[in-house]
């Protein structure tokens, strides 16, 4: 049932992302609405959708609502420059009015996000990460400094963790540096004091990574068989039923396991692997059936927190997916498609239709921060290329030529192509190598078994 659910979804998603969009211009029109509104500023039209008029009525401001056939689109026409005559149109209002009522717009499309979070959160709890360890790495910086898998963080130089968001902001930022670590193992709590590694590569599409390195695994999330290269020092690879039974002959106790990583490099983790969440590994009708948690939690988690925190961590959220998306055209060689995904997004089994909700949630709001963007920009026709234009009639205190904008937005057009340009040529090789390896798998799917044998 859940599995035809999901196939659903994959024939509805395009349709609900453009929903979605589309509900983002809708918040973006209101924005400058609500401030012409505010203003006294006479609207003259608001329409919805494009195509055939469906449905219109005026209001008693004299303002014409029309509602039409596509959902592709709204906007709101202003009293403007041809009807000037106006005391209060648009164009006669004073410099600071005009660019807030156009500034509104990209203004609301941000705002929303910290409120939607934090309805969120304060209804159903804050999607989170256990800060708990699944697995250590032998050889590397956490297992020279005495971390056992299920150790649960508490605190990072003396300042509380909760989830491992926690974790990233407070021990990760640091990079390579000397902290002191309080965890729980079991009734113990314990203080370690160690140095974390730093690791680059570059990953296999193409996308230069550098991150502190720990030496760890904390995915909560299950494992699929074929990740597997040995557990126990027994090879397992392309072998999924030897590695259920080795894993079922450990399971409760200590060993180790080679998990397949990026580059063709290999990982091996020190695990505990738990009997009580791997139950379902011999139900062949089970969702994650062939599919294993290595520690002994199952997947992120929705986490209750004080009304303080909850509004802190809204903020932080947005402020994040804002930074996220705004960066993305300066690494167009490949784009990061990682970054877009919510990385506490939970997916446990019993919360399925909670999970779904708060990702249309999330698409909405990478949708609103699009959209907002998307009208900064400064081109013809948007809010950015307008607030431009009259920031430099305000300088010069005088109407621009129409052949004047054209060559501003020119040149405005010009830098910004020349500015994400250089910014991802020195990501160009990398890009072309990773495009090359896979279209060379793709012609010969051996290749990749070749050069891992070697």
């Amino acid at each position: 049932m859940d599995l035809d659910f999901i196939k659903l979804e994959y024939i509805l998603g395009p349709f609900i992302y453009i929903l979605l969009i589309y509900l983002a211009v809708l918040l973006h029109e209101s924005g400058h609405y609500i401030a012409a509104r505010i203003f006294g500023m006479p609207i003259k039209e608001v329409v919805i959708g494009r195509g055939r008029t469906l449905k219109w009525w005026i209001d008693k401001n004299n303002t014409r609502f029309s509602f039409r056939m596509w959902p592709l689109g709204a906007y709101v026409h202003l009293l403007g420059a041809e009807e000037g005559d106006h005391s209060k149109a648009y164009a006669l209002q004073p410099y600071w009015k005009r660019q807030v009522t156009t500034l509104a717009g990209p203004f609301i499309n941000f705002a929303i996000l910290p409120f939607l979070f934090f309805a969120f959160y304060l209804a159903f709890g804050q999607p989170s990460a256990h800060a708990v360890l699944v697995g250590v790495e032998k050889g590397m910086a956490a297992e020279k400094a005495g971390f056992e898998p299920w150790d649960e963080f508490l605190s990072v130089n003396g300042i509380p963790v909760t989830n491992y968001l926690d974790m990233r902001r407070h021990a990760y930022s640091l990079g390579p540096v000397e902290a002191t670590y309080k965890i729980r193992r079991g009734q113990e709590i314990k203080e370690i004091t160690f140095t974390p590694g730093w690791d680059s590569y570059m990953d296999d599409e193409g996308i230069l990574r550098e991150h502190t390195r720990f030496g760890v695994t904390w995915y909560h999330r299950p494992y699929q068989l074929a990740v597997f290269e040995k557990i126990a020092g027994v090879d397992v690879d392309d072998d999924p039923d030897l590695a259920l039974e080795l894993i079922n002959r450990y399971m409760g106790q200590e060993t180790t396991v080679v998990l397949k990583g990026q580059q063709d490099r290999t990982h091996t983790f020190k695990v505990r692997l738990s009997a009580e969440a791997n139950k379902h590994l011999n139900d062949p009708d089970h969702r994650y059936y062939e599919e294993v948690f290595l520690g002994k939690t199952k997947g992120n988690y929705y986490l209750e927190q004080p009304v303080g925190k909850y509004v802190f961590e809204a903020l932080m959220k947005s402020a994040d997916l804002i930074k996220i998306i705004a960066v993305l055209p300066f690494q167009l060689l490949p784009i990061d498609a990682s970054a877009l995904k919510d990385q506490h997004a939970v997916t446990h089994i019993d919360t399925v239709w909670l999970n779904r909700f708060y990702n249309l949630i999330y698409l909405f709001c990478t949708a609103s921060v699009f959209v907002g963007l998307i009208n900064l920009l400064p081109l013809p026709n948007l809010d950015g290329g307008q607030f431009l234009i009259q920031t430099l009639e305000k300088i010069k205190k005088e109407k621009l030529t129409r052949r004047t904008k054209a060559r501003i937005f020119g040149l405005a057009f010009f830098i910004l192509y020349l500015s994400i340009l250089f910014s991802n040529l020195d990501n160009l090789p990398g890009y072309i190598d990773s495009r090359v390896k896979k279209v060379q798998e793709f012609i010969n799917p051996d290749q990749k078994d070749q050069q891992q044998v070697k």
